[in-house]
Order: C-alpha cells, then sequence, then structure tokens
C-alpha cells in the first residue's frame, strides 16, 4: 500500500470558543496531490494551520512521515519537511525578492546548498530572478504568490500546504503557477490545496475532501468529485 505521509485523525479545534473543526480525518498519500474544498468558513484555512503547527488541536492527531506531530512547534515540523503556502501569500513587502526567498531557508547554514535552491526557484519562477532586487510589496499579485511558494520551496519541503494559491491571481498566472504546482507534483513533492476554484483543483488533484461547517463530509477521487452531481451545483456552478 502506498505510504501516508500526512495522515489527520478525529483533529478538532477551534479560537476561543469557537469550535472551528469537528472530528476532521484525512490523509494525503506521499506524491500526491489532494484537494480540500468548501464554501467559506467551512474550516479549510484552520485544517491547514493545524497541520501546519500554527493553530493547535484540542482534539485528535497529526501524523507526518509516521511521526506524531500534534504537538510540535510549527518551526520544527518545517525542519521535517512540511512548508505551508500561507492564504494572501504572507510575503514581506519591505524586503526584496531574494531575501524573502532567503527567510524560506531559514533552518538551512549550508550556503551552497542555499544556492542550489535559489537557483531551483529561479527556474521555475524565471520572473523572481529578473525582479531579484525589487521589493516584495512591488509585485503583482500572480508575481506575490510565486514568491510564496518559492520561499517555501527554499526550505526543501517533501510537503507543500498551499491555502488559495489563485486568490486575486490573473487566470493567465493561476494558469502558470498550477502548471508549476503539476511538475513539481511529478517530481514526487506532496501537495494538499485548499481552493476556491473547486474545477481547476480537482481537475490535478489524485483525491479531494469536500468540507461543511467544519466537518468533512465527502471523499473521493477528484475526478469522481468533478462528475459529483452536488459538488457541481455548490462549488463548480453546474
Amino acid at each position: 500500500m502506498a505510504e501516508s505521509l500526512l495522515h489527520i485523525e478525529g483533529l478538532c479545534a477551534g479560537y476561543g470558543p469557537v469550535q472551528a473543526l469537528h472530528d476532521v480525518s484525512l490523509s494525503v498519500t506521499r506524491g500526491e496531490l489532494v484537494a480540500l474544498i468548501g464554501a467559506n468558513g467551512a474550516g479549510k484555512t484552520t485544517t491547514l494551520l493545524c497541520a501546519s503547527g500554527i493553530v493547535a488541536a484540542r482534539a485528535g492527531k497529526i501524523s507526518f512521515a509516521g511521526e506524531d506531530i500534534t504537538n510540535l512547534a510549527a518551526h520544527a515540523r518545517v525542519g521535517r519537511g512540511l512548508a505551508q503556502v500561507p492564504e494572501g501569500r504572507k510575503i514581506f513587502p519591505r524586503l526584496s525578492v531574494i531575501e524573502n526567498l532567503d527567510m524560506g531557508a531559514f533552518l538551512c547554514h549550508d550556503g551552497a546548498e542555499i544556492k542550489r535552491s535559489l537557483e531551483r526557484v529561479f527556474s521555475l519562477f524565471p520572473v523572481l530572478a529578473e525582479r531579484r532586487s525589487q521589493l516584495g510589496g512591488t509585485l503583482s499579485g500572480g508575481e506575490q504568490q510565486m514568491l510564496a511558494i518559492g520561499r517555501a520551496l527554499m526550505s526543501k519541503p517533501i510537503m507543500l500546504l498551499l491555502d488559495e494559491p489563485s486568490m486575486g491571481i490573473a487566470p493567465i498566472l493561476t494558469q502558470k503557477i498550477f502548471e508549476t504546482i503539476r511538475q513539481l507534483c511529478s517530481e514526487g513533492l506532496t501537495v494538499l490545496v485548499v481552493e476556491q476554484n473547486a474545477q481547476l483543483a480537482l481537475s490535478l488533484a489524485a483525491h479531494g475532501y469536500v468540507m461543511e461547517t467544519g466537518r468533512i463530509v465527502l471523499v473521493d477521487s477528484g475526478k469522481n468529485l468533478l462528475l459529483n452531481p452536488k459538488v457541481q451545483s455548490a462549488y463548480l456552478g453546474q
């Protein structure tokens, strides 16, 4: 059987008195692209934040590469190979492109290794090489998303958590970004993506999960979810 790289079981989480997640369970197999879709406020981002250690789990278990990381600090999860590209990109607007990318390599102390990672990011996103000295805040939305993905890749992850990569981005750049995601997956990177463009996400995903009000309500292959009448009606505008 294929190895489950990220496994979440019975996850409950919230903010103050608000319970955002209720008994959420999902698995992502090594090398897969898995989509997590649902309406705004369904709990998708909270699920990613729990996986990356930004939001604490109130109950349940999170395992990564066979290790229980439920109570592991966020930076330690990055060191294990789990990196997140946050919703809204969250780049450092007053730092240059190169400085933003360097921030992604904060756990690496090998200059040669950092240089190789940088060359890899520039090969994926040539526009970042062209704008290496430009301040992050002056880039377009699509370029900032490329920068956010590149920053995450600088940590040499084995899995990426991508939160709304197409939000606020021109369609042509959205296509470029998803082509790059598909390329990275073909090279062995594992990806869990939360995406408002359900059609695009499910067309690329091996499997998909549908969330409603903090619960997983449907699990199937990406292809089957695209053909599911309920999914078509609720998320695909059909």
